[in-house]
């Protein structure tokens, strides 16, 4: 019998099922049954979706959390990488001098600001200039091959003090013979001037600016002689301070000697912008956390639960004695000495802050009076209740037993009190009942 496909089957939309594909191996039955065993199935667990996207799980975002934080870490820490390989800060302005106006000067190599005194130290070497004042071997001082050493004798003195601040002697330096170079000894070449700031504001803290003015001359190592200071200057940034240094040409009235060339420098001397914003921000974090434990009164204030007093307590000591170490991580602070940060910040944050913990231990001990309170009211009341039902029932009881009383006795008394001579009876119907 021929068979003949249908339109569905040729067309592909309907297949025939093969053999192959319709082939089911047999079930044995269980040991024991009739029943064939029934094929286990896979469960597969189902992960839940959200608007149809399956989301990350709780490893993963630990993991990629995890690497963006060593990202992080590393991209912050090449602010290290290539800091050998930066100019050195004097390079530019030695080659200028040396190219314009070559001669002696003096470079403040460090400078210790202390506002807590208040002063300043600075540490200054003597540098010469051009061929003619290099002392030969000694070249290459602050990265400029056009300075070095100075090739004659000098004698420094600061402000207007006739004895020397330092003396300064070429001969003295030691010369290297494989390289046939001298070696630049510090303590031979360098001096410590010590000066006292102008602190008119000090107490406008992180925003606080001093200013020192000083003048340095310099004299031939037998005295004959003023040299002239072609340049004096100083460190533009410390760790703390930044310094604008101004100099300026003058001349110096010295007993026996008349006037004399000398040299004048300012000093401007100012808190980075960054220690500013640093120290700002600490700032506003002690009010921000001084402000929460304000919310905690009010909250506990209003809830009257005695659990949240306690944490609220907690939290606002943990607020005093973070404010002080917030206080003292702020850049070079200076002492609890009443700047003005202080009096708009750290002493009314303690005083806050401990108006806090005042109000919410106060809080805590009412609560307590009020628990005695009314635990004592609790036991007087069971014991009037206590009392009361033993009276309810001692009541009960009388009332029980006046119902029940047996009143047979009594007319046999009665009988026995009136039937007093032999022959008279009482009549049963005249007994008392």
């Amino acid at each position: 019998m021929s068979t003949r496909d249908s339109f569905l089957s040729t067309t592909g939309l309907i297949r025939a099922p093969s053999s192959v594909s319709t082939y089911r191996p047999a079930r044995q039955a269980k040991p024991g049954g009739t029943k064939p065993e029934k094929t286990p199935k896979h469960k597969v667990p189902l992960t839940a979706t959200r608007a149809g996207v399956i989301p990350l799980g709780p490893a993963f975002i630990v993991g990629i959390v995890v690497v963006f934080s060593l990202i992080f870490i590393l991209s912050i820490s090449c602010a290290f990488v290539g800091s050998e390989d930066d100019e050195p800060p004097f390079k530019s302005f030695l080659d200028d001098i040396a190219t314009n106006n070559p001669g002696i000067l003096l470079i403040g190599d460090n400078v210790d600001v202390d506002v807590d005194e208040p002063s300043i130290t600075i540490r200054w070497s003597m540098l010469g200039c051009g061929s003619a004042f290099v002392l030969p071997g000694s070249e290459g001082t602050h990265g400029s091959s056009l300075c070095g050493i100075p090739s004659m004798p000098l004698t420094a003195f600061i402000d207007s003090s006739n004895e020397p601040a330092a003396t300064y002697d070429p001969m003295q330096f030691p010369v290297v013979d494989k390289i046939n170079r001298r070696l630049s000894i510090q303590d031979l070449c360098q001096f410590d001037s010590d000066h006292v700031l102008d602190v008119h504001q000090a107490r406008l803290y992180p925003f606080d600016t001093y200013r020192l003015t000083s003048t340095l001359r310099l004299e031939t190592a037998n005295g004959t002689e003023a040299v002239a200071l072609r340049a004096l200057t100083t460190l533009k940034l410390t760790s703390s301070f930044a310094i604008s240094p101004s100099d300026v040409e003058s001349k110096l009235n010295v007993s026996g000697k008349g006037y004399v060339p000398s040299r004048d420098i300012v000093l401007e001397i100012r808190r980075p912008h960054e220690a500013r914003l640093f120290a700002m921000l600490l700032f506003g974090a002690s009010w921000m956390l001084v402000h929460v434990t304000i919310g905690f009164v009010a909250i506990a204030w209003l809830t009257r639960e005695q659990e949240r007093v306690v944490q609220s307590l907690f939290f606002t000591f943990i607020v005093l004695l973070a404010v002080p170490q917030l206080r003292n991580a702020m850049p070079d602070a200076p002492g609890y000495d009443g700047v003005l940060l202080d009096s708009i910040g750290f002493f009314p944050q303690m005083l806050c802050a401990g108006a806090s913990a005042i109000v919410l231990s106060i809080m805590i001990c009412t609560h307590g009076l009020r628990s005695l309170n009314n635990t004592a009211h609790k036991v007087e009341e069971k014991a009037l209740a206590s009392t009361d039902r033993r009276a309810s029932k001692g009541l009960e009881r009388l009332r029980r037993q006046g119902s029940s009383v047996d009143f047979r006795h009594l007319r046999s008394w009665s009988r026995a009190a009136f039937v007093g001579s032999p022959g008279q009876s009482i009549p049963e119907s005249s007994a008392v009942v």
